[in-house]
């Protein structure tokens, strides 16, 4: 190259990078913050209610993670959340085009219908959603967990999928879900649980519940008149501490309950074991069969049942309450 060429292309003066790099690297870093901002969205809204009533809180939600806590007298506080996945970018006015609230006084309604991109699993919305004691909630999710403490009530939750959370709620509560787990806690009065497919959990549930799966676990602690039913599958059922009449039945799953008898008790399992932990000393009347299975008996007041015997009826203690137990081919154990 001569010299007389080279001196007629430009050469940048050393550490100091040209106006136009600078530029675009502005332009990039602009682009990426927009994007970033556009990922994320958010909606707050307080509303004022009196203290005369009950808010009456009704969601109808087609996606998203729900929760309702008690927060103060007065107002109805609702937050929503929105996170775009991956390169997916949401609007500046995502909820305002998807949300509707609604307020008559105390009454307060909450609709929220998603655009396409949420069903297909592209942008993840929450609600928050802080509310006076003195609510009742009626709460449906077609796709999205639900979580409900610390209010009076009644409070009546369903879903498609998803799992149900209640705690804490003063009055009765009914929880229905075609495929989650339902978990409950401290309920004042009666308690409706059913999911389709998935686990029921329920503890200190002084008024009862009433636990049924197509296809799960059962687990009941501290409760009083209660119902568990396990309708097919090996789902098993687990009781502590039944303060009232219990009333258990499986298809092909065990059922164990360990409990003080203070009210008849029914159980069956057309295949599982089931074995009772029974305080000693104690007062029951036993009547016991299965089928094909086996009786086994680990305990001193009762007398031991020959290997070929399927039913036995025995009174302890001076007798008490009924027990009902029967299984088809399992085995039935007292301890």
């Amino acid at each position: 190259m001569s010299k007389s060429i080279a001196k007629q292309i430009p050469t940048p003066r050393t550490g100091r990078p040209s106006a136009r790099l600078v530029g675009l690297v502005l332009v990039i870093v602009a682009s990426w913050a927009s994007g970033q901002r556009r990922s994320r969205s958010e909606f707050q809204r307080t509303l004022t209610v009196t203290n005369a009533e009950s808010v009456a809180l009704r969601i109808e939600i087609s996606g998203g993670d729900v929760d309702v806590l008690y927060s103060r007298d007065g107002q109805v506080s609702i937050a929503g959340f929105a996170q775009a996945d991956g390169d997916s970018r949401l609007d500046d006015n995502y909820f305002s085009s998807s949300l509707r609230v609604d307020q008559v006084g105390n009454r307060i309604t909450l609709r929220y219908n998603p655009d396409p991109s949420d069903v297909r699993g592209k942008v993840k919305v929450r609600y928050r959603i802080e509310v006076p004691y003195r609510t009742e909630v009626v709460s449906r999710v077609n796709r999205g967990k639900q979580t409900i403490r610390g209010i009076l009530g009644p409070v009546a939750v369903t879903a498609g999928i998803g799992d149900i959370k209640a705690s804490y709620v003063s009055k009765g509560l009914q929880a229905e879900v075609e495929t989650g787990n339902v978990d409950v806690q401290v309920i004042g009065e009666h308690v409706e649980a059913r999911t389709g497919r998935g686990n029921i959990s329920a503890e200190r549930l002084a008024q009862g519940v009433n636990a049924r799966t197509g296809d799960g676990d059962i687990n009941l602690m501290v409760v009083g008149s209660s119902t568990a039913a396990v309708e097919k599958g090996n789902g098993r059922i687990e009781v502590g501490g039944a303060r009232g009449t219990l009333t258990c039945s499986t298809d092909g799953g065990d059922i164990h309950v360990q409990a003080v008898p203070h009210n008849e008790w029914k159980l069956n399992s057309a295949t599982g074991a089931i074995r009772l932990d029974l305080p000693s000393p104690a007062n029951f009347d036993l009547d016991l069969s299965t089928d094909s299975g086996e009786l086994q008996f680990e305990r001193e007041d009762l007398s031991k049942p020959s290997s070929d015997l399927h039913r036995v009826s025995q009174r302890v203690g001076g007798g008490g309450k009924d027990i009902e137990v029967h299984t088809g081919s399992g085995r039935i154990v007292i301890r």
